[in-house]
């Protein structure tokens, strides 16, 4: 008992030399029924708390609730990012670099005309069934082509046309140059149709007309 006494007494003088370790009022937890302290631990993953009693287990939940929940926002957000820059990167058609009614509607033009004159000069039947008749109808269908372009709808059963139209001339005219030997009409002709032809043939292999510029894809 007296050395029992002797510590009590010298732990007694100690508090009153040093003062004791209080915790400010502040800092005091409210005293609950279902709470407890939280026991400090240190893992390989961190410092974390292992809670014993109700109250510190629903904070931890709440706590690992609200950092899933950002976890899920920044994954939706990312995704939302990539989805919109994917949509924002539209692929550019393949497209010729020239129109077919660049060289269309004269080329129609210029048959219709010369059609036209053959016919009155000469009252032959020929320049209107090789001069007029398809000057015409390659005419109307560049015409056509070049409304269908504007509106941007696709043109290709006109471009289409036109090269048919200009393959049977071709043969047609080169035919005539044979049997006849003359340059003019039927050897100019000829090479004319020919080399429309070719650029009919490039144009539709090209993919069609160039878009529009108030419709093409930005890059």
């Amino acid at each position: 008992m007296a050395v029992a006494s002797t510590q009590l007494h010298g732990a007694a003088a100690v508090a009153r030399r040093y003062g004791a370790f209080r915790v400010p009022t502040s800092c005091r937890l409210p005293h609950h029924p279902l709470a407890s302290s939280t026991k400090l631990s240190i893992s390989t993953s961190g410092v974390g708390g292992k809670p014993f009693g109700f109250g510190a287990k629903v904070a931890t939940k709440c706590a690992n609730e609200n950092i899933r929940a950002e976890e899920l926002n920044l994954r939706s957000n990312q995704a939302g990012e990539l989805v919109a820059a994917v949509e924002g990167v539209t692929p550019q058609k393949r497209s010729a670099k020239i129109h077919d009614f660049c060289f269309g509607i004269p080329f129609g033009g210029l048959l219709f005309c010369m059609g036209l004159l053959g016919y009155f000069f000469s009252r032959s039947t020929v320049s209107l069934v090789l001069g007029v008749a398809p000057g015409f109808a390659t005419l109307f269908l560049g015409i056509l082509s070049l409304k269908f372009w504007r509106s941007g709808r696709s043109s290709f059963l006109f471009i289409l046309g036109q090269a048919a139209i200009s393959g049977v001339l071709a043969w047609k005219y080169s035919h005539a140059y044979l049997l006849t030997n003359r340059i003019l009409p039927w050897g100019f002709y000829a090479s004319l149709s020919t080399a429309m032809a070719c650029f009919y043939a490039y144009v539709l292999l090209a993919g069609g007309n160039p878009p529009p510029k108030k419709l093409a894809p930005a890059s």
